[in-house]
């Protein structure tokens, strides 16, 4: 990654959850630092003016030669875009030149001052992950929740390089998996799986369900030849499909026996670590119960992690052993499952709570409505994020991030309504 967008990166309040000593760090399975995932969104030339340093002959050369250097290709990746190539403090756009001679409008700068006109990138970045951090031990089910947008997805992604970070470091046990090349990370792809969301545009249509759960196992050689339909239809029994159904297509499925069958693809290289990515928001209620405790019932025997994404706090509260709240790309809170529930800290995870629905028709809860829309992640707002949401905004979050800190039993949270030293 380039210097320029490393420093823009550190200028970003760390929301780092406490090392862990050293001789503890065993116990864990997962460990994030400091993930980021930016995705370039818009790129193009554009006029400015800047202050002119040296005009030499040889340095004004010197000076077209750079800045009117364009790149061979027409998109570039966010790890080599350079956030800083925008326009420059003090340059002057098109918009801001005279019309008839091309020179700076009057008053616009120092009449002493000399400008050259060049072309400049200028490039626009989303933050989806921007900064977060955790630490998930063998066993145990971590829930992510937030709304739509605010990173949930691309970070489970990003964990199993799916997506290529921006920064940050992925330590899956004990191996540094974000510096690995396509060749070493090959034999982490068994242990680290993930299922999808939408249970009909994740099977390919012309494969059999056999072949759909069993091409990984050839691949990676998990069983041999001679006992790859028996280790199948093993998988298969354990995801409650039928023996029958190996030779079936996705088409003759419902969603709910495509959801299994995803769920049969990524267990089938006996992973250690799954990415849940909301695999039962497409589903109906009495078909989310069974798959739920489908999954709970693969972890016990399998000694399975979860990594479980969903709008369904409900989903969230029966499956997680601690739970995690992102905003626009951060975490605001971070603790184990009861104290999330039972005694949130974050203005926002009061807000989602308290849209959770009570099947109870005389219950009147206390709903707290969130006013506005979440902001841009390319421009999110400064000091606290959700700032422009709280209904409890104090002038210190208007320009001070919060830290995002441990008060108390593993319990974290980033808001300035509670102590920051």
């Amino acid at each position: 990654m380039s210097e320029e967008i490393r420093d823009q990166v550190e200028a970003v309040s760390d929301n780092t959850v406490t090392n862990e000593p050293e001789n503890k760090r065993s116990e864990f399975i997962l460990e994030v630092k400091d993930l980021k995932k930016y995705f370039l969104t818009k790129k193009e030339l554009k006029l400015v003016k800047l202050p002119t340093v040296n005009t030499s002959p040889a340095s004004t050369a010197m000076q077209n030669a750079a800045e009117f250097a364009v790149p061979d290709t027409a998109e570039e990746t966010a790890e080599n875009m350079q956030p800083s190539d925008t326009v420059a403090d003090g340059a002057q756009r098109l918009e801001d030149l005279d019309e008839k001679t091309g020179d700076r409008k009057e008053g616009t700068h120092n009449a002493e001052q000399k400008f050259t006109r060049k072309l400049k990138w200028d490039k626009t970045y989303v933050k989806a992950v921007n900064g977060v951090s955790f630490t998930m031990r063998h066993g145990e089910t971590l829930g992510i929740v937030g709304e739509s947008g605010c990173g949930k997805s691309t970070m489970g992604r990003s964990i199993l390089r799916l997506h290529e970070i921006t920064d940050g470091k992925v330590i899956f046990e004990g191996t540094d998996i974000t510096a690995l090349k396509p060749g070493a990370l090959r034999k982490f792809r068994t242990q680290m799986q993930i299922i999808f969301q939408d249970p009909y545009s994740s099977l390919p249509p012309r494969s059999p369900v056999g072949e759909i759960i069993g091409e990984a196992v050839k691949v990676h050689k998990i069983v041999p030849k001679s006992e790859y339909r028996d280790y199948v239809l093993e998988i298969m029994r354990k995801c409650g499909l039928q023996d029958f159904y190996f030779d079936r297509y996705p088409h003759e499925f419902s969603g709910g026996q495509r959801q299994r069958i995803c769920i049969a693809r990524a267990l089938a290289v006996k992973p250690k670590f799954v990415v849940c990515d909301e695999p039962v928001s497409a589903l109906d209620v009495s078909i989310q119960a069974q798959v739920i405790n489908l999954l709970k019932e693969l972890q016990r025997d399998m000694n399975l992690t979860y990594l479980f994404i969903s709008h369904d706090l409900s989903v969230v509260q029966h499956i997680s052993d601690r739970v995690g709240v992102m905003y626009l790309g951060s975490f605001v809170e971070l603790g184990d499952e009861k104290s999330i529930f039972n005694e949130p800290m974050h203005p926002y995870t009061h807000a989602l709570l308290s849209a959770v629905p009570v099947p109870d028709p005389h219950h009147k809860g206390n709903r707290i409505i969130l006013h506005g829309d979440i902001p841009s992640p390319a421009h999110p707002p400064e000091g606290c994020k959700f700032h422009t949401r709280c209904s409890r905004c104090m002038e210190i979050c208007k320009h001070v991030e919060p830290k995002f800190k441990d008060y108390g039993n593993g319990h974290y949270c980033a808001c300035h309504l509670y102590p920051q030293d």
